[in-house]
């Protein structure tokens, strides 16, 4: 995985460059940094949870210990089947998966007395109505959202997206997980979409951001910049003061770029 592929930026951005030349000065790294590094790389501020990830990749960058086990991030996603679910103590993955049973079950997917237990028929019922009659367009997006919603990688990127008159509502499915902090309002509100066949306005899908979230990021940001400036200027005195400053900045390149933030924040030796 490419260490910056959760931001978007050019090849020749000045900050990552610098960033990644303090890298390449670190030599070869504990697999304990390079864990910490992943976790960086796996931040979503758009990620319903994005608070708790924020303080808990910090308490690994001070610590120079990953807090967090990176092979059990996502367990409990119903991407890991319709029985997920029970390792999650949030109720969205039960609730993701009664999306996943009631859309199906739309499709004629999931014969009347085959349909699970925990089914909720008032959602099933609603989804019916929001998607109505079927045709053979609304049942690919039917069928790519299912593929989104289950990373069914797949048939989402080679098979479902045709692009042409319906890519913009193709797009706003390729933004939607149920991680993501308007779940399940977005879903709702792209299933009515699905239904009429057209776009929803000011959609709120994977990568962005909202004003609280911003704020609170903006917030965190001066906090990391002055652990970093603190770190950076004793560098000399601890080596591992250097790596916790380049984990650092490598947070709070990623952060600020997460939450639409242009102003620059990080200092370091040309």
């Amino acid at each position: 995985m490419n260490a910056w592929s959760n931001i978007s930026i050019s090849p020749r951005d000045p900050e990552i460059i610098r960033i990644n030349d303090l890298e390449a000065k670190l030599g070869k790294l504990p697999s304990s940094v390079y864990n910490i590094r992943g976790l960086v790389t796996r931040h979503e501020v758009c990620h319903f949870k994005y608070r708790q990830h924020i303080k808990k990749i910090k308490d690994s960058i001070l610590n120079l210990m990953p807090c967090v086990d990176s092979d059990k991030i996502g367990i409990s996603h119903i991407r890991h089947g319709e029985n997920a679910w029970k390792k999650d103590t949030s109720g969205r993955s039960l609730l993701g998966q009664q999306y996943i049973w009631s859309l199906r079950k739309w499709l004629n997917a999931i014969p009347q007395k085959a349909t699970p237990d925990k089914y909720d028929e008032g959602l099933g019922q609603k989804i019916e109505q929001w998607l109505g009659d079927k045709n053979a367009d609304k049942k690919r997006l039917v069928q790519l959202l299912l593929a989104r919603l289950t990373w069914d990688w797949k048939p989402y990127y080679e098979e479902l997206q045709k692009g042409g008159k319906y890519k913009d509502l193709e797009f706003q499915i390729c933004r939607t997980d149920i991680c993501h902090y308007a779940f399940p309002t977005n879903l709702d509100r792209l299933l009515q979409g699905i239904g009429e066949m057209r776009p929803m306005e000011d959609f709120e899908g994977c990568g962005s951001f909202d004003p609280t979230i911003q704020r609170f990021v903006e917030k965190e940001l001066l906090a990391l910049h002055n652990l970093f400036k603190a770190l950076y200027k004793d560098r000399e005195s601890d080596p591992k003061k250097l790596l916790k400053a380049w984990l650092i900045v490598c947070f709070i390149k990623t952060l600020k770029e997460q939450a639409g933030l242009s102003e620059p924040l990080i200092e370091l030796e040309k």
